[in-house]
């Protein structure tokens, strides 16, 4: 009975991704229906996401069963639905035709999707020096709570925005003479019991997007801070100083590691996925790209990894992802007049 139906699954994906596939034995870019594709921004999906993850993503009776059942998480995440298997943020990709309430892209197709994968990896490999594991991910999946001040969880909370949603991080991070206010408002416009106001300037941070690297600059170089000077004036017999000896002391900031612990467990699992097939740790070079550019055979297994992660229970075939490290060397090649590698 259960082979029966997956047979009956199989079928139905192969009639589902017909129209997808070329004599090449990938996911044609031409085809009418990858052309014809469009995104729903109220459903947040693009018109093909079946047929493309039925073609795309393996397990394949898991895919195909859930295009089938119009399935949702934790099986079809959003990044499915959008062509998107890397969860790429919108930085007008080759084939982007739309992005979500967030900025993920919305690919005409997968193989669109893995190109754009393909790309960024490259761009942090090479151009921003990310070679490990842990680097990539720090900017690829960044955290949102670590950072700390000197007023401790306050400053964390200022940053991130009170329930974590894009606008109360973005309003928190807004620059106003020196102060945050957050007020909840009760019904018919009367102002609600929860205020809080943070009469202090805090540091302005940078806080990454998962873009194609926009944004990534290298940090200041700050002088040396100059040590304090103290008064060292002698004072009259039998009458006190006038110059303090010792500062009051300051309550230590909040640790960035102790305010950030969950997010940064999830940055190393992350991390440790990646090179789990290859065998290196999660600081040790990928090897992702050779100097000249080209890419290196750690690439495919790192992006089938990564798409892993992204999606859950899927993951990007390895067919999907071969074709897209292919065309990078191929327009490598053309651009160098060389030979591409096979």
């Amino acid at each position: 009975m259960l082979s029966s139906l997956l047979v009956a699954f199989l079928l139905a994906g192969s009639a589902l991704s017909t129209d997808h596939w070329g004599l090449g034995g990938g996911p044609s870019p031409d085809a009418p229906s990858v052309a014809a594709a469009r995104f729903d921004a109220d459903a947040r999906q693009i018109s093909n996401w079946r047929s493309q993850s039925a073609a795309t993503l393996e397990p394949r009776p898991v895919a195909v069963a859930a295009a089938l059942l119009g399935a949702d998480r934790p099986v079809i995440t959003r990044c499915v639905k959008l062509n998107n298997y890397w969860c790429i943020k919108s930085a007008r990709w080759d084939g982007e035709i739309g992005k979500d309430g967030e900025g993920h892209t919305a690919f005409a197709s997968a193989e669109r999707g893995a190109d754009a994968a393909a790309t960024l990896l490259r761009r942090y490999y090479l151009e921003f020096g990310r070679k490990s594991a842990l680097d990539i991910v720090r900017r690829w999946a960044p955290a949102e709570c670590n950072l700390a001040t000197g007023i401790g969880g306050l400053a964390v909370l200022a940053v991130k925005g009170i329930g974590g949603t894009v606008r109360a991080r973005y309003l928190a991070s807004r620059k106003g003479k020196g102060v945050t206010r957050f007020t909840a408002t009760a019904r018919g416009g009367k102002a609600g019991r929860v205020s809080m106001v943070i009469d202090v300037k805090t540091p302005q941070y940078r806080v990454p997007d998962i873009a194609e690297g926009m944004g990534e600059k290298p940090k200041p170089v700050r002088p040396p801070r100059t040590a304090a000077r103290t008064a060292t004036s002698a004072s009259a017999p039998g009458k006190p100083s006038s110059a303090p000896t010792k500062k009051a002391a300051v309550p230590a900031a909040v640790s960035a590691s102790t305010a950030c612990a969950p997010d940064e467990q999830r940055l190393r699992n992350y991390a440790a996925r990646m090179v789990e097939e290859l065998g290196l740790g999660p600081t040790d070079d990928l090897k992702l790209f050779s100097p000249d550019g080209s890419p290196q055979a750690n690439l495919a297994a790192v992006m089938r990894a990564m798409s892993s992660v992204e999606l859950g229970i899927l993951r990007a075939s390895p067919e999907l992802v071969d074709s897209a490290i292919r065309r990078m060397s191929e327009k490598l090649a053309q651009a160098t007049g060389t030979q591409a590698s096979p």
